[in-house]
């Protein structure tokens, strides 16, 4: 048993539970990820039952391992679909979890690691509100000797985390625009990007804006949206107004997909794929709501972020640091993006489609 593992579990027997732990449970159900796709380039969950009795938990009296998952919003469908990654996962390996729900608000998170110390919990999974203003609570876990693995977003300068697993989001970025290209030969496209200066708009925004630089024959305007469906709404009639050579719609989340189909309506131009006024939209997550879309023709194509392997992967990630069988794993682990269009829609291998 490594010395960590000692220490944390001194921790978790001498520390008082204090955090009520509320668990989604509605949503998505998920298969293993070698259920889904035949195989898996991570070994989350392909251990037998023998081979998941912690040694660990039997050296600490049959203690279970504790992990919290910080969850920044369990308000949209792909958090909610992570939630059920992470818990599918500890079940496998009869660890215990509490998710918790950030709300979008990085104060109540860094209470959340506070409490998470004070109650023992062996590792942190944290979904970062917004990275840099959470390094002042990472800090309190590294001081503290509680191990943290980022999940959906990279920290800061300034504290360490175990691992970091989330999308690649400028290879998801990149992936949008060679789809968006492949689809329209040459145009003006409106960027319906996330807030300014987060982790992940800066990535997706970067690697869709390199890609497009590429070829002179397309114009790329981008517009922050903050992720927000009303405010994509907004952008996609103010700017087609003033710009009609405007064809194509790219957006950094699901999300505004809503928006942008609601603002095309608005101006009578939403018109089915195939038609030749028709708007290109293409799209990042692959969520139910954009799988919908896809089928009833108005969305193109959406770049796949499975919510089911990441949450699965930093629960391994865990497991393995904390029962010794991996001390020093990866710094930076990925989930890869996938291109969803009306010829694969239907395919059961899509994360959407595990959705209730």
């Amino acid at each position: 048993m490594n010395k960590k593992w000692k220490k944390l579990m001194a921790m978790a027997l001498a520390g008082a539970l204090a955090l009520t732990g509320t668990m989604v449970l509605g949503g998505c159900s998920s298969e293993t990820a070698e259920e889904r796709t035949g195989g898996s380039d991570h070994p989350s969950d392909t251990e037998s039952e023998e081979t998941l009795q912690s040694p660990a938990a039997e050296d600490a009296s049959d203690e279970k391992i504790k992990v919290a998952a910080l969850l920044y919003s369990r308000s949209f469908e792909f958090m909610v679909a992570l939630d059920t990654g992470i818990q599918d996962q500890c079940k496998e390996y009869g660890i215990e979890v509490t998710v918790l729900d950030g709300n979008g608000d990085s104060a109540t998170q860094i209470t959340q690691i506070e409490d998470c110390i004070t109650a023992g919990y062996d590792v942190i999974l944290l979904s970062p509100n917004n990275s840099e203003e959470l390094v002042a609570g990472v800090k309190k876990a590294n001081e503290a000797g509680v191990p943290v693995i980022s999940l959906d977003g990279e920290m800061g300068e300034g504290c360490e985390v175990l691992a970091s697993v989330t999308f690649d989001n400028y290879e998801g970025g990149k992936t949008a625009a060679a789809a968006l290209m492949d689809i329209i030969e040459s145009c003006s496209v409106l960027e319906c990007s996330g807030a300014t200066g987060a982790y992940h708009a800066v990535r997706r925004g970067g690697g869709f804006e390199d890609a497009m630089a590429e070829n002179n024959a397309y114009t790329v305007i981008p517009n922050d949206c903050s992720w927000d469906a009303e405010v994509a709404q907004n952008a996609v009639v103010d700017i087609l107004t003033s710009n009609p050579d405007v064809k194509a719609v790219f957006t950094h989340n699901g999300e505004m997909v809503r928006g942008v189909i609601a603002g095309l309506k608005q101006m009578n131009l939403l018109k089915p794929v195939g038609d030749e006024d028709h708007i290109v939209v293409v799209s990042v997550d692959g969520t139910p709501a954009e799988l919908d879309y896809i089928r009833e023709g108005v969305l193109d194509a959406c770049i796949e972020q499975n919510p089911f392997d990441m949450g699965a992967l930093a629960v391994t990630i865990a497991y393995e640091y904390l029962t010794g069988e991996n001390t020093a794993p990866e710094a930076n682990q990925y989930v890869y993006p996938r291109v969803i269009n009306k010829d694969n829609v239907e395919d059961p291998v899509n994360w959407a489609n595990n959705c209730d």
